[in-house]
């Protein structure tokens, strides 16, 4: 446990050894390895000195994260002792440009501990934060790759700006001051994904207690409320559909349970209601994305829950639905693509100035690429989306995955000549990936389990492909030569993994 108090005295601490040891402005630090208490105390060292950070999933392999490495020029790297050892192997590349290296748990002989920072750290207090100038409107707070909807992930650049004002948000995650005394929160969202990058820091600064979690499982999380009297828990829908299917609900006392939030993916409204009458809880859903920060302050808890409500518009956010052929605003029940701008949008992808032209346009509107509509009372509901991505789970890790990106991975193997990846549904939520695969002419003896086997040394579990491999003549295509992604996803509408 920490307390507010100490999680500070620790992070100056080490802040002020860092700078000793040469870390100074334009260094940026990426974070990889699960939610730890040393974890968070590190992100808060990147804040106070005013470094860019980059959170990581620690669903990453080691290809994932040498591209991160390569792309966002990370100079300081945090990682927990086993997740070093996924990825150490990446550093010998002369072009990563690595000049420390900071383990959160254990030793290491090659590199310091947090221990070690913290032992070696002056008791005493930064003489003003951030420690390094910095530009609020223009520097980077933080660099997180989004899923990617028509290509490999973008990294988003969000400013300090735009987290400040994110963090400022009224009542964004629950009605807390309802709450009787403290709320205690229950956080499985991970660093890497855009909620634990905000949650997070946006709950301390709120003087919320919060549980984190390392290993996740529903089992875990009924224990933690038991043990913690947690009251507010945030969760994404896939472990929301788990808790109403088993009967860990009636097997653990969970009646200091008040409330539930969510975002992340669409949550079913069947689920949501059952949840709501078995668990005799508050439900609250809201929308943002990676690119914008709190789109919407989410549905009111204390009104009866309309399936899809995502609440109105969030302070700081301009919304309009737009006509998705002429690009004309649209009025109340009308469905549209959404389009929102204001002081917590992205400014643009990193080293990517064409996707940045075609998300934001001259006027500073952000395409969001979701369908949705507004009613009379100005209340936001998402109703289909233009993004193509695949939304995997796996415990309480969640990672939106770009069927292009691994399509694009499965191309460098030499027997395979054209590829396309799809979603299939599974029945605990989310989706695995399945490949249709063509294999180059005189080639022959591929098998199913060798490309299964191409992608599991390398890429993360969230891109395995656990749909299964189909071998076809040739992938459908449409009239100007992409994958014919509609087709593909008509051929699995109705199958449902059962794991």
């Amino acid at each position: 446990t920490l307390t507010i108090g100490q999680l500070k005295r620790q992070a100056n601490r080490i802040a002020i050894n860092l700078i000793d040891r040469g870390v100074t402005k334009g260094d940026r630090i990426a974070f990889y390895g699960q939610n730890s208490i040393q974890h968070t105390v590190l992100r808060f060292v990147a804040t106070f000195l005013g470094l860019t950070f980059i959170p990581l999933s620690p669903t990453f392999g080691k290809y994932e994260v040498k591209q991160e490495f390569l792309s966002t020029g990370a100079t300081i790297i945090m990682s927990s002792a086993q997740d070093f050892n996924k990825f150490q192997g990446v550093l010998d590349d002369n072009t990563i440009r690595v000049k420390l290296v900071i383990i959160f748990d254990g030793k290491y002989d090659t590199h310091v501990n947090f221990d070690q920072l913290l032992a070696e750290g002056k008791d005493k207090t930064l003489d003003r934060y951030p420690y390094f100038p910095v530009n609020p409107d223009t520097d980077m707070f933080f660099l997180i790759h989004t899923s990617g909807s028509t290509g490999p992930p973008k990294c988003a650049m969000i400013t300090h700006r735009a987290m400040i004002d994110g963090c400022q948000e009224p009542d964004i995650f629950l009605d807390f001051d309802q709450l009787d005394g403290q709320a205690i929160c229950a956080m499985p969202f991970t660093c890497g994904h855009i909620m634990g990058t905000v949650l997070i820091p946006l709950q301390i600064i709120k003087g919320t207690q919060l549980v984190l979690f390392g290993e996740f499982n529903e089992e875990i999380l009924m224990q933690a409320i038991e043990k913690y009297k947690i009251n507010v828990l945030g969760a994404f829908p896939s472990i929301g559909r788990r808790l109403i299917e088993g009967d860990l609900v009636g097997k653990y006392d969970i009646s200091s349970l008040k409330g539930m939030s969510t975002g992340g993916a669409a949550f079913p409204g069947n689920i949501a209601k059952q949840i709501i009458k078995k668990c005799g809880i508050r439900f609250r859903e809201a929308y943002g994305m990676t690119e914008f920060i709190w789109v919407t302050v989410g549905s009111n808890p204390n009104e009866e829950y309309i399936p899809g409500n995502l609440g109105n518009v969030a302070p700081g956010c301009e919304l309009k639905i737009v006509d998705l052929t002429t690009g004309e605003s649209l009025g109340p029940n009308q469905d549209g693509e959404i389009c929102v701008r204001g002081n917590k949008i992205l400014v643009g992808y990193l080293n990517n100035e064409k996707a940045t032209k075609e998300a934001i346009d001259k006027d500073g509107w952000y395409r969001t690429g979701d369908i949705g509509r507004y009613d009379e009372r100005e209340r936001i509901f998402i109703t289909d989306r233009l993004k193509e991505v695949m939304r995997i789970s796996s415990g309480n890790q969640i990672a939106n995955v770009s069927p292009v990106e691994i399509e694009q991975y499965l191309l460098t193997h030499p027997s395979i000549a054209e590829v396309a990846v799809v979603g299939v549904v599974r029945k605990s939520g989310g989706h695995w990936p399945r490949a249709y695969v063509t294999i180059k002419p005189n080639v022959s003896g591929v098998t199913s389990e060798q490309i299964e086997k191409f992608i599991s040394d390398t890429l993360a579990n969230t891109k395995q492909l656990k749909g299964g491999v189909v071998f076809i003549d040739g992938i459908k295509r449409t009239a100007i030569g992409k994958v014919d992604r509609k087709y593909y996803r008509t051929l699995v509408k109705d199958e449902v993994l059962n794991y």
